[in-house]
């Protein structure tokens, strides 16, 4: 059985007690205890009683002071506290699992605090990488914040526009700048992505600069939402494609201005129009010559501003042979003598040739622009050219077909 802490601090006095009224009452009418050895019972009493407080109060509680000293100073309990019996080991016993449980705590803490420092250097890490790539890109950035209703433009994106010293904060500053043309189309797609009817928010259309001009953005918004889907955030990124609309643009309007005239005459003027859309050197469209054709005559040749005469030449190891090889069109934006060394003589680095088919789907020629310089990578060459294709693709079969029919008529 274990004794309580004050069963054993009263214990030794008691004993003392009891063991004195024994002897008196046995033996003080014969043999009295003499003074001398009463003095030194109660010095043994005292020494006892010292040394059990010392051992039963005293020292646990100055394992306990020292581990409340060590908490205080550094934080860390310290060595865990003594205690021999009863409520004192009971004590503590529940301070040292106070200080185990301390001691997780602070290494849960530590790794926390680690795992903190980490993820803020990725955090940072990533924000780096991010503001490279959006520097590298040329794009500018808007974030809308839908529910407060302020929009954060970044630099990249005021100064594509001219508005580096404009003030603005709110999505209304970006309606504003909308064109008229395009306003109720954008807001309305806009709407539409937001409300989840439509799966992507990504147009084209015009914004109006600080100087009043309009410029064509390729816009590509990202929506955050809530679990529940209602959208709290949009992150938008503009994309400068002006100059590469303004060429479009001026495509069109050639291949529409083309439709008033035909024969020597179409075929000159769709030279023309590509050379000054494009900047290029070397314009030329071409007939095939033979079955299968290894040889190409030009029908309209436009070079360095003026129309030389018309030639034959050999297709073989040229960029217009791949044309007419692969039956597609082929775009080389640079470096055109190191895939075809014999057009180093003609000092040619960039190169588009478009293949020209009659009704029945047979090639019969194809059309090609060349410069010493590098083309757009962007340049919108696919869809508008195969527009300039189909058109003097029929033009060229109505001039052959014209041509056998006037041979016919002069032979018979």
């Amino acid at each position: 059985m274990t004794l309580s802490l004050r069963t054993r601090l009263l214990l030794p006095p008691c004993a003392f007690v009891l063991v004195l009224g024994t002897y008196a009452f046995a033996f003080g009418k014969t043999t009295p205890l003499a003074p001398g050895w009463l003095f030194g019972l109660l010095l043994l009493l005292l020494g006892v009683m010292a040394t059990n407080v010392e051992v039963l109060v005293l020292r646990p509680l100055r394992s306990l002071l020292q581990m409340t000293q060590s908490l205080a100073r550094s934080g860390s309990p310290g060595a865990p506290v003594d205690g021999p019996s009863g409520q004192m080991r009971e004590l503590a016993a529940g301070l040292n699992r106070l200080r185990d449980r301390m001691e997780q705590y602070e290494s849960e803490l530590s790794e926390e605090r680690s795992r903190r420092k980490a993820l803020g250097q990725t955090v940072r890490d990533l924000e780096d990488r991010y503001a490279l790539t959006v520097e590298r890109a040329n794009d500018g950035i808007w974030e809308w914040n839908i529910e407060s209703g302020s929009v954060d433009f970044s630099l990249r994106w005021k100064a594509m526009l001219g508005l580096a010293k404009a003030p603005m904060q709110g999505v209304e500053d970006w309606r504003a700048l909308l064109h008229p043309d395009e306003r109720a189309a954008v807001l309305q797609y806009l709407e539409n992505y937001l409300s989840g009817t439509a799966p992507r928010f990504d147009e084209q259309y015009r914004l109006r600069q600080g100087d009043g001009n309009y410029r064509w953005v390729h816009s590509r918004g990202t929506a955050i939402r809530h679990a529940s889907g209602t959208p709290y955030r949009l992150i938008v990124m503009d994309n400068d494609i002006h100059a590469r609309k303004q060429i479009e643009i001026a495509l069109i309007q050639a291949a529409e201005g083309l439709s008033a005239v035909s024969g020597e005459s179409f075929f000159q003027a769709l030279m023309r129009s590509l050379s000054t859309i494009l900047g290029t050197r070397d314009n030329l469209v071409c007939l095939c010559v033979g079955d299968p054709p290894l040889r190409a005559r030009t029908l309209a040749y436009y070079s360095r501003g003026e129309f030389t005469e018309n030639f034959e030449y050999d297709l073989e190891g040229t960029s217009c042979g791949a044309v007419i090889d692969r039956k597609e069109i082929v775009y080389c934006p640079t470096g055109v003598c190191e895939l075809w060394p014999s057009e180093k003589e003609f000092d040619r680095d960039s190169y588009i040739g478009v293949p020209m088919f009659d009704s029945t789907g047979k090639i019969i020629g194809h059309f090609a622009c060349m410069s010493a310089k590098p083309m757009r990578h962007d340049l919108p060459h696919l869809a508008l050219f195969r527009i300039f294709s189909v058109r003097a693709a029929a033009e060229l079969e109505r001039t052959l077909l014209r041509q056998q029919l006037e041979t016919k008529h002069t032979v018979a």
